[in-house]
Parts: structure tokens; C-alpha cells; sequence
């Protein structure tokens, strides 16, 4: 092969590498769940969460238009933000934000959690306050009874990012959370950013949630087919926690739903792992 045709073939593929790593991080991907819960009252069939996860705004470069119109088309009952919806590194436009998030309180009830980043964003002490103005809930180690229209209630549960590594360590993670006793019978949905801790919510069982959202991992960065992600915080090499829907291997009803996230991580190229916008409907089991 000439110089000039060797030179040629380099240029085509990596074009081609480019534009695929392009689409990679830039193409939205959607990801539908029908999950069983036990004893779902009959008026919360089909009731519909949409679930997002690991914006690190103002890094995310999906298209936050189209996140909206996927999320309107749906006529979701909740939505869920699962952690990392601003990025450690750098400061957010809060305009942006605040524009993001009330057209997402337009469209149905919005609860949030914190994950690391957000809790090291440079404007950290601002978020809640930014929460509040765009009408979202924040949940840190709490829980509400809550009813979406002609619906029956459930209860919506968040759990605090662990601050410190001996945080983290304590066996029940759900020691704060307040699950008042006249809501025993209720669906309980949990917001807790790290899936590594999955069986860990479920200590006491007066608490253990039905559905646990999570994000956190970004679906393991690099995806191989029938191996999974590669790496992900907490998890380290070949991971188990990264997307999907996983059980609880002490009772299979509880389930676990992963986001891969919307933005990138510190690693800034997403392989055979596009941004992910998850929708999960419930039915009785």
C-alpha cells in the first residue's frame, strides 16, 4: 500500500472512530421496564416513573430539548433525579439548570437526591435552594406519602450520599428515613445514587423499598457484549451493578433499576454505552 493510500485509510478511520465516540456520548438512548410489585393497589397499575440519572451539567452533552420531549410523550406520573445532576469539576449555569428542571416540574412531580459530584460541585450550597425554586423535592434521609392524580398513594424515599467513608460502612443505610406506621402497605420507591449498596437498603425491613433507582456507575464506561461494563466507582473491575434490572438475591420481588446516566464521568469517552433515559411502569405481581 502507498504512502498516500496508508495515509488516506488512517484519516477514514479515525473519522470513523470520532463520529462513533461522538454518537456515543451525544445520542439518546430509552430504556422501558415493566416491573411486578407485590400487593400494587389496583389504582397504581401502570403508574409510570421516568428516571434520570448522572447529568453533570454543565458537561452533559445530550440534547436537554429532546430529554424533555421524550419525557412529556410519555405521560409520566413521576420523575426521578437519582444523583451527580452537576458535576464536581465544574461551576453550572444555573439558568440552564433552573430552565431544565422547571420544564421538567411542568411535566409531573420531580424528586431528586444528591450523589457525589453534586455534593462537590463548586456552587454545592446552592443546589437546594435551586431544587426549591423550580418546585422539586429534595430527599435527603426522608420519605412521603404521595398520590399522583387518580392514583393511590405510595411512598417516595431518599437516601442521603454517605459523606465519609465510615458513612458509607454503616450497615443500615436507612436509619434516618421515617416510615411512618400508616403507610405500611404502601409501594415504596427508594432514590439511593450508589447500586452497590443494594442489599444494604434492605436491612430493616419495616423500610426495604419495592423499586430502588440508582445511577452512579455510568453503566460500567466501556460495554461488552455478554460481559457488561468494564469499571465503575465502588464496584472497580467487571462491576455487577451498572445497568438494568437486577434482584434481590434474598428476595427477588425487590428490584434494583440502573441508569447509565445522561452525562460523562472523569473517563470522558462512553463505548457501546450511549446516554440512557429510563421509563419504568409498575403492575401487580
Amino acid at each position: 500500500m502507498s504512502i498516500k493510500n496508508k495515509l488516506l485509510t488512517t484519516t477514514v478511520l479515525a473519522g470513523g472512530a470520532a463520529l462513533y465516540l461522538h454518537q456515543q456520548n451525544t445520542s439518546l438512548q430509552t430504556s422501558h421496564y415493566t416491573l411486578a410489585v407485590t400487593n400494587l393497589e389496583k389504582e397504581n397499575e401502570g403508574l409510570k416513573i421516568a428516571h434520570l440519572s448522572d447529568l453533570h451539567l454543565p458537561r452533559t452533552q445530550v440534547n436537554l430539548e429532546k430529554v424533555l420531549e421524550k419525557i412529556a410523550d410519555e405521560a409520566v406520573d413521576f420523575i426521578f433525579l437519582t444523583g451527580d445532576q452537576f458535576d464536581a469539576g465544574q461551576s453550572f449555569n444555573r439558568k440552564q439548570a433552573l430552565d431544565f428542571f422547571c420544564s421538567l416540574r411542568k411535566i409531573a412531580a420531580v424528586y431528586a437526591i444528591h450523589g457525589n459530584h453534586d455534593q462537590q460541585s463548586p456552587r454545592a450550597e446552592e443546589i437546594p435552594d435551586l431544587y426549591q425554586e423550580a418546585g422539586i423535592t429534595l430527599l435527603e434521609d426522608n420519605a412521603y406519602s404521595v398520590m399522583a392524580e387518580n392514583r393511590r398513594p405510595i411512598v417516595i424515599m431518599g437516601a442521603a450520599e454517605p459523606a465519609s467513608l465510615l458513612k458509607k460502612q454503616k450497615r443500615n443505610l436507612l436509619s434516618k428515613v421515617m416510615v411512618r406506621p400508616d403507610w405500611q402497605g404502601q409501594t415504596r420507591l427508594l432514590l439511593a445514587h450508589r447500586p452497590e449498596l443494594f442489599e444494604r437498603y434492605h436491612q430493616d425491613k419495616t423500610k426495604a423499598p419495592d423499586i430502588t433507582f440508582s445511577g452512579h456507575a455510568h453503566g460500567g464506561q466501556v460495554r461488552i457484549p455478554k460481559v457488561g461494563g468494564l469499571f465503575a466507582p465502588g464496584q472497580g473491575r467487571l462491576p455487577k451493578h451498572t445497568s438494568g434490572v437486577h434482584a434481590l438475591a434474598a428476595d427477588p420481588s425487590k428490584r434494583l433499576v440502573i441508569s447509565r446516566g445522561l452525562g460523562p464521568s472523569q473517563f470522558p469517552f462512553r463505548v457501546n454505552n450511549r446516554p440512557e433515559l429510563i421509563f419504568v411502569s409498575l403492575t401487580e405481581a
